[in-house]
């Protein structure tokens, strides 16, 4: 091949690239030079804007002192819209051959029968179960012996933060527990007097009252919000502070967090969640007589009277020996999937909606769990 002319295209003072124009008709040839890096970028790019167009028969690299990633990517890019041949040094050929292997991407695993994904899925929720709960037991052990700790001496407890817990979780929680406690009766006394009504048994309407909402409506309704609404609170907290790397800065400081952030919360719930359901159970009670007196015309001391025959001490101690373990449960999730945060806000998002899924689901299995040794027990 007869070359005609020989350009050198320079920018910064540095050549990038020599253009060898063939005769008439012929192919061109582009020899690199310089140093192919992205610190040369700009001048890479100015340079590039007087290549030459058409048809290419060679690009030359194996003159090329430097060449990064964004240098490969951009001769990669050369050789795609001239369709030319490279010519590359063997350090070059491996770093070109290797980035050609990885660059494409894998392939898609193959899928399975139905039946077979379903194994799989099933296998995967059990692998997850079984980690979420050796995880949970592991922070009960850890809390167990923070709380031991403490025990042999009271002073470690952080009496400011149990109390902040106790109001947050306690105080400002009892207007809408109350609120919930008086319709949840309501509509299990009128429900029960609808039925009722038809056997002219009306007056065993207080009794069906009195026994669901201190055997178990009280209690589990209680939890249920306080799981929604504190439970989901202590996962956040602890997920952000998660997030901001502040327990990591109370790991440095040599503070323990289960005792910092986890064991505070842990007291002020068993502690808030009983009160909440004695009141609760006080406050069902009245929302039965409400109904009692308005629509079945059932005096208010003759409602007083009955209520004092039904609810026996045993019945109250019965929902309310429930709510330290509901508490307990609630709390445990919490900070649990408060401590597994990691990533972003999305993640928090996401472990503040399984902490309140699963604390919901712990504190319904416990609660039939005590019906069946109650009843076993006949209490």
């Amino acid at each position: 091949m007869r070359w005609r002319s020989f350009v050198v295209i320079k920018s910064m003072k540095n050549s990038y690239f020599k253009t060898i124009d063939a005769g008439q008709g012929g192919a061109a040839q582009v020899v690199l030079e310089g140093d192919w890096v992205i610190d040369r970028s700009a001048d890479i790019r100015a340079a590039l804007k007087s290549f030459p167009e058409g048809r290419l028969e060679v690009l030359d690299a194996s003159r090329v002192g430097r060449m990064d990633t964004w240098g490969i990517m951009q001769l990669q890019n050369l050789q795609r819209e001239t369709g030319a041949e490279f010519i590359l040094d063997d350090t070059q050929k491996k770093v070109f051959d290797f980035l050609a292997e990885n660059e494409s991407a894998p392939d898609a695993p193959e899928k399975g029968s139905a039946l077979t994904q379903a194994v799989e899925a099933l296998g995967r929720m059990a692998s997850e179960g079984w980690k979420t709960a050796f995880g949970i037991l592991s922070l009960v052990g850890e809390v167990s012996i923070c709380f031991a700790k403490n025990i042999v001496n009271p002073r470690a407890f952080r009496f400011h933060s149990i109390v902040r817990h106790i109001e947050e979780t306690g105080l400002r929680a009892l207007p809408i527990i109350a609120l919930l406690a008086v319709l949840i009766s309501c509509v299990i006394a009128y429900q029960a007097a609808t039925q009722l009504e038809r056997f002219g048994a009306t007056i065993f309407t207080v009794d069906l009252t009195v026994i669901s909402i201190l055997r178990e409506m009280g209690v589990l309704v209680t939890a249920i919000m306080v799981a929604g609404r504190s439970g989901s609170a202590f996962a956040a907290e602890i997920g952000v502070m998660k997030l901001r790397e502040e327990i990591d800065a109370l790991k440095t400081m040599g503070f323990n967090p289960v005792e910092v952030l986890v064991l505070p919360r842990l007291i002020a719930m068993m502690i808030t969640l009983p009160m909440l359901a004695f009141i609760a159970d006080i406050v069902g009670l009245m929302g039965g007589g409400i109904v009692a007196i308005l629509l079945l015309d059932i005096p208010i001391d003759q409602y007083i009277d009955r209520v004092d025959q039904v609810a026996k001490p045993m019945m109250f101690f019965v929902g309310l020996i429930k709510a330290p373990v509901f508490a307990f449960l609630i709390t445990i999730v919490g900070a649990y999937q408060g401590m597994n945060v990691s990533g972003s806000a999305e993640s928090v998002g996401k472990l503040t909606t399984v902490a309140v899924v699963q604390s919901i689901f712990l504190v319904i299995m416990a609660d039939a769990l005590f019906s069946i040794v109650f009843s076993t027990l006949r209490i």
